[in-house]
């Protein structure tokens, strides 16, 4: 677990390797094997130096999130807490310099693990990652390094780092003093490390020889006050309390900066505490760890067949969404050949990943070199028999079936049999588009979202004759890429844009009953969404969700529940002339200077009721109609399981993810009491609430969704 070597020259070397384990991580058992250690690093009065390596393709990869979710009680998880801080102390204080030699990620309790080091040399390839990523799980670190940060950094810009689990690669982590020199190979690494050992450096830290944190972190000074009360009041603004782990983070700092060191770690320790025993910590988790894990580790995938991986692939169409997978293949490595109807507006297709790569460059994350080198990989065509060794084709062109039909016929006779043809689409049926293929089984949907470097969703989609094995060689070629798949099955919206509507036609629908509409907006925004419902209907577009509607309507049965809505958004486009955001004017006015602002003329249009909802009905009706159609879904074979449904919708519309996705939402609410208020709902507002019988059966038998 821990393997200890001594040199001639005094210097330890302790490498950590977990048996049976592809990564470190600091549980209670590896923190047990550190404690005989530390003994005799502290009895050895010829120890010259320490260094920390890693026998993984990792440094450490964190905390044992099983372990600390399997704890019964506030006192166990304090004790984990304060036994790793502890231990990082000791390190800390010994007589000797000690030095991190990262050489791969180190994240959370690793990255806290390393600031408590006297220095941090890292290797620098893609892989070295750096930071605390706790907040994002809806925790916080818990081993001190708060702390360290804040003095290290100052409270702003730690605060700013941690609050947004901000992870960083080798040279940006440089620039912004997280670490101390690079190296670019193992070798050097160690001996950047023994050559800095033996230069006999001055150890101490700055927590340990100051009596006070400098001015601008310590709230006592009232130009820091006044900071901490900027920084509180945006937060409570940006997360309207939906996210209690960042004002922890900002608690534990503000106490942290008036105490020593020792009792700001306790502080920490406490805050910790809280956190892992927080509703929102079992719901992020659950999303971000525990069902991101079952979608990366293949469950949902078909069994039976071989690990893919795309050498190369030829990609339809160079607008956004083309030009986009375009960069995001080379990102990872895969050569792409990228088509459209001429080599120049190919060459403008790849432009886009000229400027993405030169922000990189810029901002330190990547160097000229490397940039040139993913360049290299994009070659641009005007001619379908450049595909004929991709291993898979992606078309990435206008949402019309007989566009689409006509380049399957173009490109399929080019491409060698063993290669499936992929097609982007956010609304046609895949079983259609393949009646054009002479090789259907080879045939497969791929939903990408805009903006396509942001949303991590991809969604599958299995036509009628689409084989087991397209399906999987797809799903390992998402998660190639760094996507998220999951698994849809071909029926109209397929499970996205069929959920995320229900929300936007909730919305409309209120406003249609004469509800006040910034009441509709800050419910969706106070529920967790990124968007207010008519928000959400503007970026989309209303000619688009018509369209949507429209093709889905025959064979949704809540498409006729949103009738009304339907017919508010065909007066705004054909009576009042306002289409969405890219026209300038939807339910909102839009203004340059990014000011948009809620359309004054819409109580004109919609007259409020004098019967206004309180903002929790609101937010019941907004959320529960997304809940009561995912699990219709699910029903119906749409999703296949609860972790495609979670994360298809915190990543696909953006479903509050401190809920842990539409599903954890119901079990968060109490699937029993979820049902008799929905029962409740369905007598007041109609069949839309109607409980679906899986869901019925559960509140009768008390159980919960897996």
């Amino acid at each position: 677990m821990i393997h200890y070597r001594k040199d001639n020259y005094g210097i330890v070397t302790l490498t950590l390797d977990m048996s049976g384990e592809t990564v470190n991580t600091i549980n209670h058992q590896i923190a047990g094997a550190f404690l005989p250690v530390l003994d005799h690093l502290e009895a050895d009065t010829a120890l010259a130096g320490v260094i920390i390596s890693s026998n993984k393709p990792s440094f450490l990869a964190g905390g044992d999130l099983d372990y600390l979710h399997q704890a019964g009680s506030a006192q166990e998880i304090f004790e984990y807490s304060d036994k790793l801080r502890a231990i990082y102390r000791r390190f800390e204080l010994l007589q000797a310099p000690v030095v991190a030699a990262i050489n791969g990620a180190a994240l959370g309790s690793g990255f806290e693990f390393s600031l408590a080091c006297h220095r941090r040399i890292a290797l620098d390839t893609p892989k070295t990652i750096l930071g605390l990523p706790e907040v994002s799980l809806g925790m916080m670190p818990g081993g001190g390094g708060i702390i360290r940060l804040m003095w290290m950094l100052g409270l702003k810009e730690a605060f700013r780092i941690i609050s947004n689990s901000r992870m960083f690669h080798v040279r940006e982590a440089l620039s912004k003093g997280l670490i101390d020199d690079i190296a670019h190979n193992r070798t050097e690494l160690m001996t950047k490390a023994r050559h800095w050992i033996l230069s006999k450096p001055e150890i101490s830290k700055a927590w340990d020889t100051e009596e006070l944190i400098p001015r601008n972190s310590n709230p006592r000074y009232i130009k820091t006050a006044n900071m901490v009360a900027d920084l509180t009041s945006e937060v409570i603004r940006k997360t309207r309390n939906n996210y209690p782990a960042v004002l922890a983070v900002l608690n534990t700092m503000v106490e942290g900066a008036v105490v020593d060191f020792d009792a700001a770690t306790r502080i920490n320790a406490r805050y910790f505490t809280a956190m892992i025993l927080s509703n929102n910590c079992r719901n992020q988790t659950k999303a971000f760890w525990y069902d991101f894990n079952k979608i990366k580790n293949g469950y949902s995938r078909p069994k039976g067949f071989g690990r893919f991986r795309a050498r190369k692939i030829g990609i339809i169409g160079s607008g956004l969404m083309g030009s986009g997978i375009a960069y995001i293949s080379a990102l990872e490595g895969i050569n792409v050949v990228l088509k459209d109807i001429s080599k120049n507006i190919a060459e403008q297709g790849k432009d886009y990943s000229r400027k993405m790569l030169d922000k990189l460059v810029d901002r330190g994350k990547m160097t000229k070199g490397q940039r040139n080198e993913i360049l290299e990989r994009i070659l641009t065509t005007d001619a379908n028999s450049d595909f004929d060794d991709c291993d898979v084709v992606i078309e990435a062109v206008f949402e019309s079936p007989e566009l689409k039909k006509r380049i399957i016929s173009e490109a399929e006779k080019f491409l060698h049999h063993d290669t499936f043809f992929a097609t982007n689409t956010a609304s046609l049926m895949v079983s259609d588009l393949a009646e054009a293929c002479v090789y259907p089984e080879n045939y497969v949907g791929m939903h990408f979202f805009a903006p396509i470097t942001m949303v991590p969703l991809v969604e599958v989609i299995r036509g009628n004759k689409t084989s087991d094995e397209t399906i999987a060689r797809t799903f390992d070629f998402i998660l190639q890429i760094g996507k998220v798949p999951i698994i849809v099955k071909d029926t109209p919206a397929f499970y996205v844009s069929r959920v995320a509507s229900t929300y936007i036609m909730e919305g409309i629908l209120l406003l249609q009953e004469g509800q006040n509409p910034a009441a509709i907006e800050n419910a969706g925004l106070q529920a967790g969404m990124p968007l207010g419902p008519l928000a959400l209907a503007d970026s989309l577009g209303f000619r688009y969700i018509l369209d949507v509607e429209k093709n889905a309507r025959a064979r949704m049965s809540t498409g006729f529940a949103y009738q009304s809505a339907i017919a508010v958004l065909e007066k705004m486009v054909k009576e009042l002339e306002r289409m969405g955001k890219t026209r300038k004017g939807g339910f909102y006015d839009y203004y340059e200077e990014g000011k948009n602002r809620l359309w004054k003329e819409l109580s004109t249009h919609f007259p409020q009721s004098t019967d206004q909802l309180t903002q929790q009905v609101l937010m019941h009706r907004l959320m529960f109609v997304q809940c009561l159609e995912a699990v219709r879904c699910l029903e119906e074979g749409v999703v296949a399981t609860t972790y495609d449904a979670n994360l298809g919708s915190i990543h696909g519309w953006g479903f509050a993810p401190f809920k842990g996705g539409v599903i954890q939402y119901m079990n968060d609410f109490g699937v029993r009491e979820f049902v008799l208020l929905a029962k409740e709902m369905e007598e007041k507002y109609g069949e839309r609430f109607n409980v679906p019988s899986t869901l019925e059966q559960m509140s009768v038998e008390d159980t919960n969704f897996m």
